[in-house]
């Protein structure tokens, strides 16, 4: 190959380099493309909205006041019903509950007993995520029985409750209650108080 054949082969490779690369380095640098990043959506808070029902088991600690003499009834154990419903706006949350407990405390050396409790109540407490913590007040009423038939014990209930979701809408509680009730014509006053273990399901 002579020298001029050699230069016009060397000038035609070298312009097509240059044609090839032109477009590239005309467009200026290639960002690289990645793919967005994914997050993931936070799990959304338990939500104790909704009816609920469940079982207790209680101490129970009767003090009652026959005509002036206060008299201490024998302690006992109960159990239990409960059945409600629930609201939820945010953390907090309230509702009513229907409650039963069945025990006979006893006067000692004499006839007497107090039986049971019934309890009307409208809840109102705050969640954190899976537990709840709450107050209530409400309606009482209970049996004073004797050697002839008394009429029922009316008043009032307040206590604090806490309960922790388990799984499965099923949820365990730990509850306090305090009842006043009495009954004018017959001058008795007593005074229940509840430690109960709970244990519910929530519909």
């Amino acid at each position: 190959m002579t020298t001029i054949a050699r230069k016009t082969l060397l000038a035609l490779t070298s312009a097509t380099l240059a044609l090839a690369a032109g477009p590239a380095l005309a467009s200026g640098p290639v960002a690289e493309t990645r793919a967005p990043a994914v997050i993931a959506a936070p799990a959304p808070a338990f939500s104790w909205a909704g009816a609920y029902g469940g079982l207790s088991y209680s101490g129970v600690a009767t003090q009652v006041d026959i005509v002036n003499a206060v008299s201490d009834f024998t302690d006992e154990t109960a159990l239990g019903i409960f059945l409600g419903y629930n609201w939820q706006r945010g953390g907090f949350v309230f509702g009513t509950e229907l409650a039963y407990s069945d025990f006979e405390a006893r006067l000692p050396g004499f006839l007497n007993t107090q039986d049971n409790a019934l309890d009307l109540r409208i809840r109102a407490g705050y969640a954190f995520d899976n537990v709840l913590v709450y107050g209530f007040a409400g309606a009482s009423r209970s049996e004073f029985t004797g050697v002839i038939a008394y009429p029922r014990l009316e008043g009032y209930s307040l206590g604090l409750g806490v309960q922790a979701h388990l799984g499965n809408n099923v949820f365990v509680g730990l509850e306090y209650a305090r009842r006043r009730v009495g009954n004018d014509r017959i001058a008795v006053e007593a005074e229940i108080d509840t430690l109960s273990l709970r244990l519910g399901y929530q519909f």
